[in-house]
């Protein structure tokens, strides 16, 4: 990619960064971590900007703060989908990401702290946080929500899927909203905000290459076995009825890894659908019905 991308632009600057085969073990650890040190002294050559230690700090204490608040909307909506919805959550993590910046964080983190409350109102709060700090570990062998509502609570899985673009199919439905999506596996959602804080305490790229290796794991990361077993507990313990797995066209790992989260669900009772889906979403309407009828079914079969 990086030769194809020099021969076609040649006055591209091109950095390359390459990721361990394997994500586990110190010696992983310490190959990214070199890695980061080669990019950030390439930086360093090329734009005449060192990494600046005070400029580090900052943005990991930035970073940190983001995903705190963003895990605490994560897991209060769990509890309650309806706290706020699953497009506001996205849009909200998008908006960091587009613009990582305080007033940014300050407003998922204002939206975190309103779920929070009305939580702790109901004296549930000690079940965020403990669903909280479990899926940051990602175990949640002490952990199970209980939900009697017979409204459908299913999860989203798949791949390279951009959230918001899920949300709107959902909305589209005349009888349901996006609440329904309790939870997501979305390598831009879920992952991006369970990442393992980058510490403050000693080398810096070491740290981040902890941190890195650290997020939920991806097939295409030696991850599918632990990834599937994660899924099945997310299904058992959270009150999952139902699983909507997405199929990124022409993503080869994403296709790949579609068959093993379907088995995965049904291994532990939960039906799924699965949705081919490319990324202009050119065939909407197909989309938005199955969804609807897949939620139907969920919700005939709890009455």
């Amino acid at each position: 990619m990086a030769d194809v991308w020099r021969h076609r632009f040649p006055e591209d600057k091109i950095l390359i960064l390459t990721y361990p085969a394997a994500r586990f073990g110190e010696d992983s650890v310490s190959f990214l971590a070199e890695e980061l040190r080669i990019l950030s002294e390439s930086l360093k050559n090329i734009f005449g900007r060192p990494l600046s230690n005070d400029g580090f700090l900052a943005a990991v204490s930035l970073v940190n703060d983001f995903r705190n608040a963003a895990q605490t909307l994560y897991s209060c909506r769990v509890v309650d989908p309806t706290v706020v919805s699953y497009s506001e959550l996205a849009r909200m993590v998008r908006m960091f990401l587009t613009s990582p910046d305080a007033d940014t964080a300050r407003r998922i983190s204002e939206s975190a702290s309103a779920a929070s409350r009305i939580l702790d109102g109901r004296g549930q709060l000690g079940a965020v946080k403990s669903l909280q700090e479990g899926l940051l570990a990602g175990t949640l062998d002490d952990v199970e929500i209980a939900v009697e509502s017979n409204a459908p609570r299913v999860i989203v899985a798949g791949g390279m899927i951009e959230p918001q673009a899920i949300a709107s199919l959902f909305k589209g439905s005349p009888k349901f909203s996006d609440d329904v999506i309790v939870f997501d596996l979305l390598s831009f959602g879920f992952k991006t905000v369970f990442t393992p804080p980058v510490s403050l305490m000693g080398d810096p790229f070491v740290a981040m290459a902890r941190s890195i290796l650290g997020a939920p794991s991806e097939p295409t990361q030696e991850g599918l076995h632990g990834r599937l077993e994660f899924l099945k507990l997310v299904l058992s313990r959270l009150s999952i009825r139902g699983l909507v797995v997405c199929e990124q066209s022409f993503c080869d790992p994403d296709q790949f890894e579609a068959p093993s989260l379907v088995s995965a669900a049904s291994e532990v009772g939960v039906p799924s659908v699965r949705l081919p889906i490319d990324p202009e979403l050119s065939d909407r309407a197909r989309l938005e019905g199955r969804i609807q009828s897949f939620l139907e079914t969920l919700e005939d079969g709890q009455k």
